[in-house]
């Protein structure tokens, strides 16, 4: 299929998750570019996320975050796009990627996230808190909403980033004619 056939594939699922690291290797098997929402917003805004959130709020962080995916999505050359975990809270991002994208959940159980994110410490929604409660409270908020958008969902539990990305792959080229070019 000509790549400009291609819908852009928007990653979304809980921090921990794999977003970013399988966004960039799900790219390169689909020869397209790979945007992270957090690094996009970081380095516009030319600090970290961490800071933004300390400096000017949540708030204002899903205000970039809503400004950042529309301009993503209106490229007009295909794209794999990793959101941050909070990105479907509005229902304005929702109706976009909806409306603008595959949706991809990778969905991964609470333990396993916690597991993976006490590991970086980077995360403001769990500064000085209990990733395991922070996860568990996240995934009552936001689970039926990755649910409620998402046309592909896949279980990462126990599973290797690559191995993720190459079954995504596989995925996307029976539904979408998406091809290795």
């Amino acid at each position: 299929m000509p790549k400009e056939k291609l819908h852009h594939v928007t990653l979304v699922g809980h921090m921990g998750s794999g977003k970013s690291t399988i966004g960039s290797l799900l790219g390169n098997l689909m020869n397209c570019d790979h945007a992270d929402l957090d690094l996009v917003i970081a380095n516009q805004a030319g600090r970290s996320i961490g800071v933004i959130f300390a400096e000017k709020g949540e708030n204002f962080f899903r205000d970039l975050e809503e400004e950042a995916l529309k301009a993503k999505l209106l490229t007009l050359d295909p794209l794999v796009i990793s959101t941050g975990g909070g990105i479907v809270e509005r229902s304005s991002n929702r109706i976009l990627l909806q409306e603008k994208s595959f949706v991809i959940w990778l969905r991964t159980d609470i333990k396993t996230l916690a597991k993976r994110v006490s590991r970086r410490s980077s995360r403001p929604l769990l500064k000085g808190k209990d990733p395991l409660e922070v996860l568990t409270k996240l995934d009552k908020e936001r689970a039926g909403l990755y649910k409620e958008i998402a046309d592909l969902t896949i279980d990462t539990n126990n599973m290797k980033a690559s191995n993720v990305s190459e079954s995504l792959f596989d995925s996307l080229k029976l539904r979408l004619g998406v091809e290795n070019e």
